[in-house]
């Protein structure tokens, strides 16, 4: 009997101790949870339950409503009943959000997400995370209430098209990062939009979207850019990328964006130090020609990174034959003279491929760091390429090649 009662005190000392913790180490101890376990911390005592109340990161996303599914008592609530429960009782800011909903019937109503987005833009949010597909019409529409939303400062946006107003220069007004997944970009009803400022934008990522061009904004602080598209039909104008190429110092591209630009109406991308391309084509002359133009282009590159596509098309014959006569006639020029490190991954090495690799080597006076991984070579094949390119001279006598094969 004497040591069930030491254990009852003891246990009721602890529970004392928890109690009597500052809510920002319970609000710590929260951010530590998925949101389902953080919601069940309510039952605890009023004390928990408070501070669940006034939590302000949740994630309502597919792990969230595969367990709420699982295990959910009453099967007659639905996704939409357990969001606004979340939400809208709430007795502080939500100061970070994840809504992540799996494409499943019934799905959410606009209006349904409408409200959220209202009550979120009201409440402070600071970082947005949204994903709705709806293989039905008609499609989501983001509500304008978030692009005016003075508190956010990052914002992912997945499926959502986007309704960009006409002369509307008060959006994204204190964003730092803006990430676009298979978003639509329409213009306002009888207009076109006018160029946006977003002042503190510092990231800007677009990811298999559509109407890119008709997003006109002039960001003085952009540092990153990233474009990446794999759909036919996309197009990039050049003159919607060029007044980019000033400011950024990062630029993600793939190899099918590059198809319809013009890169000798680009101006001097004298802040540019990283490029990296996507789903590169070798085989393709337009791509290849596009991607020398910019490297023109870029005085003060010093990491370029190159994925190959695992589509790409076969060499051009005529291409190669040329270049294999005077490999400048089609490559750089010049000396890429602050380039320091080059990755390049591919399936196979084409002969154009390692024209444009041995053009690399002699063109980059700074080089340090040179990674070639190969998918789908095995050992043998990979030091045949590795004797092939050390009978070719380097710019660089600092320059180390690291091979890589499958």
């Amino acid at each position: 009997m004497a040591r069930r009662r030491r254990l009852k005190t003891l246990l009721d000392a602890s529970r004392d101790l928890i109690s009597e913790l500052p809510i920002e180490v319970k609000d710590r101890v929260l951010e530590c949870l998925p949101t389902r376990d953080a919601a069940r911390t309510a039952l605890l005592s009023r004390h928990w339950n408070d501070v669940w109340l006034q939590h302000g990161q949740l994630a309502l996303d597919r792990k969230f409503f595969k367990s709420v599914r699982k295990r959910q008592d009453d099967e007659g609530r639905t996704r939409v009943n357990i969001i606004n429960n979340i939400i809208f009782l709430r007795t502080g800011p939500i100061k970070k959000f994840t809504l992540h909903i799996p494409c499943a019937n019934p799905m959410p109503q606009q209006s349904d997400f409408d409200r959220w987005c209202r009550f979120l833009s009201r409440n402070g949010v600071e970082e947005l995370d949204l994903l709705l597909y709806n293989d039905l019409e008609p499609e989501y529409q983001l509500p304008f209430c978030l692009l005016s939303c003075r508190t956010i400062k990052q914002l992912k946006v997945q499926g959502p098209s986007i309704d960009l107003p006409v002369n509307a220069c008060d959006i994204f007004s204190n964003v730092t990062s803006l990430e676009f997944f298979y978003v639509e970009f329409k213009r306002g009803v009888n207009g076109i939009a006018s160029s946006i400022s977003i002042p503190k934008l510092e990231k800007l990522s677009f990811k298999h979207c559509v109407g890119i061009n008709k997003f006109e904004i002039s960001p003085p602080k952009l540092e990153i850019l990233c474009v990446i598209s794999s759909m036919h039909g996309v197009v990039i104008e050049s003159r919607w990328l060029a007044p980019h190429l000033k400011l950024i110092k990062t630029l993600w591209l793939s190899g099918p964006s590059l198809m319809c630009m013009d890169a000798s109406m680009f101006p001097s991308a004298i802040n540019l130090q990283v490029m990296k391309l996507y789903g590169l084509n070798f085989g393709c002359p337009k791509q290849l020609a596009v991607v020398m133009q910019l490297l023109t282009k870029c005085p003060n590159l010093c990491e370029l990174h190159i994925l190959e596509s695992e589509f790409g098309l076969k060499d051009d014959k005529e291409v190669a034959s040329r270049l294999l006569e005077d490999p400048n006639s089609c490559f750089v020029s010049h000396e890429l003279k602050i380039l320091n490190t080059i990755k390049i991954e591919s399936n196979c090495a084409s002969a154009l491929q390692m024209l444009f690799i041995i053009m690399l080597l002699s063109k980059s006076p700074a080089l340090e760091r040179f990674i070639l991984k190969f998918w789908g070579m095995n050992a043998p094949e990979v030091r045949k390429i590795q004797r092939k390119l050390e009978c070719f001279p380097r710019a660089s006598s600092n320059a180390h090649i690291v091979f890589h094969g499958q």
